[in-house]
Order: C-alpha cells, then structure tokens, then sequence
C-alpha cells in the first residue's frame, strides 16, 4: 500500500489586486480553507480516478530547474494514488494550485520548505512552472499560497511576505462568497482587461482610484480597520461596477447594486470575475440582511 499522507492542501482566495497587480500595485492573497484537496489511495482497481498521465508527461518533458522524482511520480499514480479535492474548476480558487503544491512537495528531490522565506520567490517560480501545464502560462501565485498555507503580501516589486495581522483582524465584519455557478477561464478575461488598458483614460483611473482604493483595502485588512475596510470595499465595489461591468455576470448586477445602494454590503470580483465566485463583505451579520431565495453563499469564518 503507498503511503498517501494526510496533509490537505486548501485552495486559494486573492482577497485584494485583481487586475491591479498587473498595472503595478501590491495583492493580498490568502488560503481558502472551505475547499482542499488530498492524496488518497484507490481501494480497488476498477475505481474511477482522474488521471495525471498527461501532467506527468508534461513535466518530464520540459526542461526546468526543478528536480522532479518521474519514476516514483509514474509509479505511484500507475498503482492508484490520485488528488483528491472538491475545490471547483474554472473558480479561480486553486484547483490546480493545490495539485501543484501536492505534487511539488511529494516528488520535487530538495522541496524548499514553507517558512523558508528568502526563497519564496524562487518558489513561486517553480510551482509556476508546473501551473504552466494547466494555463499555458502562470504567475506561481496560486500554488505558492497552496503550498504555504499562509496568507501573502505580494508588492510590486516580486517581493512575498507572510504579514502580520493586527489582533482586530478578524473582529467585526464578515466575508462570504456567492457561487455563480458559472465556470469561466481566466485568459479571456485578463486579455478584455489588457484591452481596456490601451485607452490612457482608463489606465489614469486605474492609477487615480481602483489601484489606492486596493492598496488601502490591503492595509485596513491588516490593521484590523474594519469600519475603514467596509468604505474601501465599497468604493472597490461601486469602481468595478462602473468600469468591470463586462465581468460580471448579469445574474448579478441587481445584487451588486442593491448592496452599494443599502450599505448593508460590498461585492467585488473575486479573482479574474466573468463567473465562478463572486467575493463580499459586510459589516454586520449575514442573516442580517435579506438576501434573494436560492443565493448560494459561503461565510467565510476565518478570514
């Protein structure tokens, strides 16, 4: 019986710099403890379980800086051993974040290990490179978060830092995601965005508002400035809805104006948007506030 462990690998929310962290601002990402995934063991032979051949053909034919064990790869999987994970596909929480992370960790000869920070950028580059396999190209963010299980502040500059978060962080104030229900690829999305970035108004109003209401976002989280982080997140929200319209789903614009209108909470693209999650927050409690029958909705407790 190969040894599958029982480490789980959580998926990946980016709480704030979508889209702006291309036009040079500084992102906060976090780990997405509602979804993971695992190494688990077929139990028997006729078990359905995802395939990882391609991925592992994939790996052993490009040349990269990571030393990855192939045969032992091959060998386990070919006897049963398979990724386990209910993070959803096309959700931009790290579907393929947290294989990469799994992966690199089991099979990589010399693993940098997770609190060894003065390399967090040369990991990141790494774990990119395995990501490429699923997206044709990737920052290495989503796995790096996956593999340290650890909120990042990413600046501008490649620099990755695990912060500190202020003993007010968590008071106060609550984060949910609302399912669209709607799989969506993120190339597309960032190419209507890079788009959009050749009219030089829009690039200004980028630098003017989106980019410092961000990065003001960021260091209210931190300091535990809920009252300050709810008017950031609102003027977040009300920016996107005026200048992101296309990339969010029509389903949904009534609620994301009803919230801006009430005060009660703030919408927000979560990730590259067009589908997937959508990421809120609110001042108060959830069941506060009456939200449309069926809305499908995730607390996020602990962020």
């Amino acid at each position: 019986m190969i040894d599958s462990g029982s480490k789980s690998y959580s998926g990946k929310l980016l709480l704030f710099g979508e889209y702006t962290t291309i036009r040079g601002s500084k992102a906060l990402a976090i780990p997405l403890a509602s979804f993971k995934g695992q190494w688990k063991q077929a139990q028997t032979t006729d078990k359905e379980i995802p395939s990882l051949i391609d991925f592992i053909n994939y790996i052993e034919a490009n040349s990269w800086g990571i030393e990855i064990d192939i045969n032992r790869f091959r060998k386990e999987t070919d006897n049963g051993l398979y990724f386990e994970s209910n993070i959803p596909i096309g959700y931009g929480v790290g579907s393929s974040g947290a294989l990469c992370a799994a992966v690199y960790e089991r099979y990589a000869y010399a693993p940098l290990h997770a609190d060894d920070s003065a390399h967090y950028e040369a990991l990141k580059k790494m774990l990119a490179q395995l990501e490429s396999y699923f997206h044709g190209s990737s920052s290495g963010t989503d796995p790096l978060i996956c593999y340290l299980n650890k909120p990042a502040l990413l600046q501008p500059s490649g620099q990755i830092s695990v912060p500190v978060l202020s003993d007010n962080a968590k008071q106060k104030g609550t984060f949910f995601l609302i399912d669209t229900g709607i799989s969506r690829k993120t190339a597309p999305l960032v190419e209507t965005f890079m788009k959009k970035c050749k009219n030089p108004d829009f690039v200004k109003l980028l630098a003017s508002d989106l980019i410092p209401y961000n990065e003001q976002a960021i260091d209210d989280y931190l300091q535990g400035k809920r009252t300050a982080l709810a008017i950031a997140m609102k003027a977040i929200s009300r920016f996107q809805l005026q200048h992101f319209r296309a990339m969010i789903p029509n389903a949904f614009i009534t609620l994301w104006e009803n919230g801006l209108s009430s005060n009660n909470y703030s919408l927000k693209l979560c990730g590259a948007g067009g589908g997937g999650f959508i990421l809120g927050y609110t001042p108060q409690a959830l069941e506060e506030i009456d939200w449309p029958p069926g809305l499908k909705m995730i607390p996020l407790d602990n962020v």
